[in-house]
């Protein structure tokens, strides 16, 4: 009956395109290393955070890039625009302001009175203080808050400091028909020009600013910024065009200049830097936001896709792996999918199957032939043993006899020991077998062959040598010691009887005994107990005698 087949050890279901559940990594129950696969997902999801992060990279520079390219050109049309329009707006106010003072100047004496320049002033709309000076620069009259306020030119604009050191711009105009030199100056208004320095379409901190032709700030456009005491802008780099540029507080701005028409003053466009920019500034987070979600979606994606690729290659591996190990009781769960992997792992599951139906095969084959050597080595046991074995008397034969007692004579050469041995001959045993039959013989022959080897002793060897004859020999013993055992055996057989042939009748037996000692040389050994065996025989049987005189033994 055919031996059932080994039960198979199914590994964990692996995953595949349209397997429809996960999997269990077979290197989770690994007793140490790493996953043969580990490095391969670890790569994977590498190479697409990587590509993920660089495109990503790639795509926010040239979004910023582009971003801010456009910035700069819409900079660079805005600001120049900006500063023309206030010029213009500026440069006719001026225009205006001069005309003004010339009327204001036509009043004539009437200016010397404080009370009625006061008066004219609370109507002016371009100036905030009126001082009529003398041809010495000596104030006369004075209307508004000019402390510490001297202008010193009489024509066109002029520059000057109050008593906190901020900047003030006027005009100061001549009188006619009065005193040589005497004149009247006008104080321009910072609340009545900041309108026309307000430009829209500008940042949040977009700013339009007038400076004298050094770059001293005179008057801001926004309300909510008065000019520092001697602050000055970087006038000459300024009108080359749209530049960066430090503030005065060293922070980073943008910003582009151009002059009045038909004065030395200018007006200067700026912004913070971060302002200006701020979209870009937007965008460079939004885009950080945007790339670190996509970063991790393609990561997780990229892992989902890894461990559905990776476990079956793993569960692959793994079987692989157990199988070189000799595990051959390995079965992959199968998948639905039809992919290469799905084909693989049915490909995997047949050569399993194949090699544990081809081990059970040579398991087969090895158990019969393990049997076959069995009986065989138990055959050539019983065969050896025939053939150093007497058939009839179950003693060594006497070819083992030769092949053993040439062992013993090089050991006793080699160790000096001693070394004796017994011929052994039955007395008259041709007359008895003659008038027994050969069957009462040979039944004879065994009956004297376990006499035998109750007597001799557990060291010595006893065989048969040949026809009625026997030998033992005695090892690590002398002479006197092997005639001692020999005269036990002759002792043993003379008192023992033997029922022959089948009948009741008492038969005894008796033998005769040869003993020598090894000498030196085998064949002396052997003529020398053969020759006591005959003096045995001749000297009427039933002895034994020695190859030499023993003393303290008679001639036995």
């Amino acid at each position: 009956m055919p031996e059932a087949l080994p039960s198979r050890a199914h590994l964990p279901q692996i995953d595949g395109p349209g397997s429809g559940g996960p999997a269990a990594s077979l290197f989770d129950s690994r007793h140490g290393g790493a996953s043969a696969t580990g490095g391969l997902a670890t790569r994977i999801i590498f190479v697409v955070f990587l590509s993920t992060f660089l495109t990503a990279v790639l795509v926010s520079w040239i979004s910023v890039y582009s971003t801010h390219t456009f910035l700069r050109d819409k900079l660079s049309r805005t600001f120049p625009a900006a500063v023309a329009g206030a010029a213009d707006r500026t440069a006719r106010w001026l225009d205006d302001a001069g005309g003004e003072l010339a009327q204001l100047a036509s009043a004539g004496s009437r200016l010397e009175d404080t009370a009625a320049l006061t008066q004219l002033l609370r109507d002016s709309p371009h100036f905030e203080a009126l001082i009529l000076t003398d041809s010495d620069g000596r104030v006369i009259s004075l209307a508004g808050n000019v402390a510490g306020l001297v202008p010193t030119e009489a024509t066109g604009l002029w520059l000057g400091e109050d008593a906190e050191g901020i900047p003030h711009v006027g005009m100061g105009l001549g009188l006619d028909g009065r005193a040589a030199g005497s004149s009247l100056h006008g104080v321009y208004s910072r609340s009545r020009m900041r309108p026309l320095l307000g430009v829209a379409g500008l940042g949040r901190d977009g700013v339009i600013h007038l400076v004298s032709e050094d770059g001293q700030v005179l008057v801001t456009g926004r309300l909510t910024q008065t000019p520092a005491p001697h602050t000055r802008l970087p006038l000459e780099q300024l009108r080359t065009g749209v530049v960066s540029f430090s503030g005065p507080d060293d922070e980073r701005r943008i910003g582009t200049a151009g002059p009045i028409e038909g004065t030395k003053l200018s007006l200067v466009v700026e912004e913070t830097y971060e302002a200006a920019f701020e979209p870009v500034f937007d965008m460079v987070k939004r885009v950080f936001v945007i790339d670190l979600g996509i970063l991790i979606l393609f990561s997780l994606v990229a892992h989902r896709i890894t461990s559905a690729m990776v476990r079956p290659i793993e569960a692959l591996s793994e079987g692989a792996r157990r199988i070189s190990q000799g595990e051959l009781d390995v079965e992959l769960v199968e998948s639905d999918a039809r992919d290469e992997i799905g084909l693989l792992t049915r490909t995997f599951n047949d050569m399993t199957r194949k090699l544990l139906s081809h081990r059970v095969e040579i398991e087969r084959a090895n158990h019969k032939l393990v049997a076959q050597n069995a009986e065989l080595q138990r055959a050539n046991e019983v065969l050896e043993q025939l053939s150093i074995t007497d058939g009839l008397t179950r003693l060594h034969n006497h070819r083992f006899f030769q092949d053993h007692l040439t062992r013993e004579i090089k050991r006793v050469s080699r160790t000096s020991e001693n070394l004796s041995m017994l011929m052994c001959d039955i007395d008259d045993f041709k007359r008895l077998n003659d008038r027994l039959g050969h069957a009462a013989g040979d039944e004879l022959l065994a009956g004297i062959a376990g006499v035998l080897d109750e007597s001799v002793r557990e060291t010595d060897f006893l065989a048969r040598y040949g026809g009625e004859e026997f030998v033992v020999l005695c090892p690590d013993t002398d002479l006197a010691g092997a005639i001692h055992v020999a005269e036990k055996i002759r002792s043993s057989v003379a008192e023992g009887s033997f029922i022959l042939d089948g009948s009741s009748q008492l038969t005894k037996i008796t033998i005769s005994i040869g003993v020598a000692q090894f000498e030196g040389s085998r064949r002396s050994f052997f003529q020398a107990a053969d020759q006591a065996l005959y003096r045995a025989k001749g000297a009427g049987k039933n002895c034994v005698k020695a190859a030499r005189e023993v003393p303290g033994y008679p001639d036995v």
